[in-house]
């Protein structure tokens, strides 16, 4: 089976894209305060990372999620902004890869 880089390039901007949402329901709900919104996305921004193969986002993802359980928000705004910028790291990545394509056309979450 040959790889179709096309498909590629789609299924990781759509990966992208998902995250810069997911990154930016994170920052709304450490702003606010959501203990419960930011476990819940941090759990699924760490579980969509595994599977598309971005471990460093899904190590803080998952550190996030764990601070979350344990009502560590004051770790909050240190792990989401590493969590940004392994985002931004995974993009970077991408780019060189697979070209400007993979960039998602609005970039203003992350």
């Amino acid at each position: 089976m040959a790889a179709d880089p096309a498909a590629f390039t789609g299924l990781y901007r759509d990966f992208l894209a998902d995250a810069r949402e997911s990154w930016q329901v994170l920052r709304e709900g450490v702003q606010a305060g959501q203990v419960e919104s930011v476990r819940a996305k941090a759990h699924y921004l760490k579980s969509s990372s595994l599977v598309l193969g971005a471990p460093v986002v899904a190590r803080y993802a998952a550190m996030l999620e764990e601070s979350a359980i344990q009502h560590e928000s004051e770790k909050f705004g240190s792990l989401l902004a590493e969590v940004e910028k392994a985002l931004q790291d995974v993009q970077a990545e991408l780019t060189k890869r697979l070209g400007a394509g993979v960039i998602p056309a609005d970039e203003t979450a992350a």
